[in-house]
């Protein structure tokens, strides 16, 4: 089976590695943090704070916070361990602007470049079951379209950039989703409604989305650890505007979804679930 080192063994990445070593692949994990390294080796993985697995590889796959991260693990080793028998993989939620620049950078590094952010949570990486938005120059290899197809379904995007474009406007809509429901479902509780009565029935209303039906059962538990953490739901609506200016767009509802975001920030909920939002809305 094609050996694979993970960059980056966070909530997804870390998901997505777990995945890949139950399905048969030889994969390494890299990561800065210990208690990452040490979760992924308990699950059987391998581990390491280092990139010298990245020289062996057949794949290499970066999933990171953001893009300064990026390309300060890029800049402190991964592109001289890259070489042209590789395909590397950039799955993190950034610019589109910055995959294209990455892309430049390596295009005469790797064999292929694959930008594929994806959609779904780590529950859905185990599983297999998330939604690859895959752009790449020219047609997708053999062997690559079947390591994604393993993590989910492909969706062919078109050219390298427009993966990143698309997971933006995609978290855009779906944080956008979030926050209102939130803040109607608080809004029935002060209306004297019961909580769960509300989700049991808005669940399979028109009110209805998959962002709603996941984020409602950890509301009415009080349940706000990370599966998506706020501060990651501020940084990426906060990229969903930096393209929209640059296109010259407007987005007033997105301006005021990021400041939700950015209120629960201030309020010190950056870790915590984007369920937490309700706690914006409580008296």
């Amino acid at each position: 089976m094609s050996s694979v080192v993970v960059i980056g063994l966070g909530s997804m990445g870390g998901s997505i590695a777990h995945r890949l070593t139950q399905i048969g692949f030889d994969v390494h994990g890299c990561d800065i943090s210990q208690s990452a390294i040490d979760r992924f080796i308990s699950v059987g993985g391998k581990a390491s704070s280092d990139l010298e697995a990245v020289a062996t590889a057949q794949f290499v796959i970066t999933s990171l916070p953001n893009d300064e991260i990026l390309w300060s693990t890029l800049r402190s080793g991964l592109i001289d361990k890259l070489h042209p028998n590789q395909t590397y993989i950039e799955m993190s939620t950034i610019l589109p602007e910055t995959m294209t620049a990455v892309a430049t950078l390596l295009k005469d590094k790797v064999h292929e470049i694959i930008d594929a952010p994806v959609s779904g949570g780590p529950n859905e990486a185990k599983e297999g079951k998330l939604s690859l938005l895959v752009g790449v120059e020219g047609q997708l290899q053999a062997q690559t379209s079947d390591l994604l197809s393993k993590l989910g379904s492909v969706n062919l995007i078109g050219t390298v950039g427009n993966g990143k474009a698309l997971k933006l406007v995609n978290n855009m809509i779906s944080l956008g989703i979030t926050a209102v429901a939130i803040e109607g479902f608080q809004l029935g509780a002060e209306l004297g409604l019961d909580p769960k009565t509300m989700y049991d029935v808005l669940s399979k209303s028109s009110a209805s989305s998959t962002m709603f039906n996941k984020r409602g059962p950890y509301i009415l538990q009080d349940d706000f650890s990370a599966r998506f953490a706020v501060y990651l739901a501020e940084k990426d609506t906060g990229l969903a505007l930096q393209i929209a200016h640059k296109q010259r767009y407007p987005t007033p509802l997105l301006a005021n979804v990021h400041q939700r975001y950015e209120s629960a920030m201030a309020q010190g909920l950056g870790q915590e679930d984007i369920a937490a939002l309700i706690k914006l809305n409580r008296k």
